[in-house]
């Protein structure tokens, strides 16, 4: 059993990792209820194994490495998966993930500033349409306004929050 101190520590690593790993799991497991327990079993692993880890090395390559057994073990399984990797590619596709998820995780911690500097009515845009998964139309119906007009202010305000992600992105390269 983990002391409290351990504890501590496997929670600061795993909230930093967890949702590149989520991430990862997402992608090549379709089935989302499935790819959500993956996700909370590999967790679990990675607790009851954090007395294993050798903390040398990087912490998010253990558990993309929990995580693509875990994924195996879902295929073995799960015999009729609409899309299933060979294991190369899956090796493949997972040391590519771990290089890029800095990157990606750098471009949302930016998107999620950007999303709170925009003013009320965008906002609520980005959160019927990415976060509710509502068409123009339903957003249309709900701010009281048309079709081509929620189109028009999306393709606007994703134009002004690319914009603020390069900035932002700019400015994180210039302090670190």
């Amino acid at each position: 059993m983990l002391n409290e101190r351990e504890q501590e520590r496997y929670m600061r690593l795993w909230t930093g990792t967890q949702p590149v790993v989520a991430n990862y799991i997402h992608a090549v497991v379709r089935d989302p209820a499935a790819a959500q327990d993956l996700v909370q079993e590999t967790a679990l692993v990675l607790f009851r194994r954090f007395g294993e880890y050798d903390g040398e090395r990087p912490f998010l390559n253990w558990a993309l490495g929990v995580a693509k057994f875990k994924v195996l073990g879902f295929r073995r399984d799960a015999a009729r998966s609409f899309v299933t990797f060979d294991t190369e590619l899956l090796d493949q596709f997972t040391r590519v993930w771990a290089e890029a998820a800095p990157a990606a995780s750098d471009q949302s911690a930016a998107l999620e500033v950007c999303v709170e500097k925009l003013s009320a009515r965008p906002r609520q845009m980005v959160r019927l349409r990415y976060f509710e998964a509502l068409n123009s139309e339903e957003i249309a119906r709900r701010l009281g306004t048309t079709g081509t007009a929620v189109r028009v202010a999306l393709q606007r305000i994703r134009e002004q929050l690319r914009n603020c992600i390069e900035r932002q992105l700019r400015l994180e390269r210039r302090t670190s």
